[in-house]
């Protein structure tokens, strides 16, 4: 491993499309319904990490990743991978970090959703509550997970 870099990446730069071939190689699959990319060129903010000039991991902040799209509009980490080889050297809490740096900007709840026992036990440990259990595109269980909830507009009121 060479020297590792995050960067950020512009929707229209040629890179993004890089990217999203890899979540769809490395998370998503081939079969999957939904093409990587048809999300992540809505993405507000796409960050990839390097090793030399390979890309061997990026991630997304967007608001359109709800799997059953009842939450979209509502902020979401999105896309998280790592190529294999690159796995368990960090790499995912960097990008991790990154993103969360960036939703935090909005002050409001920030969302994600996975299918993978992985990242639901690190999102767990970072404080990230379950929020609901529904199923992705693919008909797939995925849990969708929320950090802030103290913000006001998910307090219930009493009357």
């Amino acid at each position: 491993m060479g020297t590792i870099k995050i960067k950020e990446i512009k929707v229209k730069s040629p890179l993004a499309k890089k990217c999203a071939g890899i979540i769809q190689e490395y998370s998503w699959g081939d079969n999957y319904p939904v093409k990587a990319w048809s999300e992540l060129k809505c993405a507000r903010y796409i960050i990839a990490v390097f090793d030399g000039k390979k890309i061997v991991g990026c991630s997304s902040v967007t608001r359109i990743a709800s799997p059953d799209k009842i939450d979209n509009g509502k902020l979401w980490l999105a896309n998280a991978i790592v190529l294999p080889n690159y796995r368990k050297k960090g790499i995912f809490k960097l990008l991790y970090n990154k993103q969360l740096k960036y939703a935090k900007r909005y002050n409001e709840p920030i969302f994600s959703c996975t299918s993978n026992l992985v990242v639901e036990k690190f999102l767990l440990k970072n404080r990230w509550i379950l929020y609901r259990i529904t199923k992705d595109e693919s008909g797939e269980i995925c849990k969708v997970f929320i950090i802030d909830p103290v913000q006001k507009h998910l307090k219930k009121t009493h009357h």
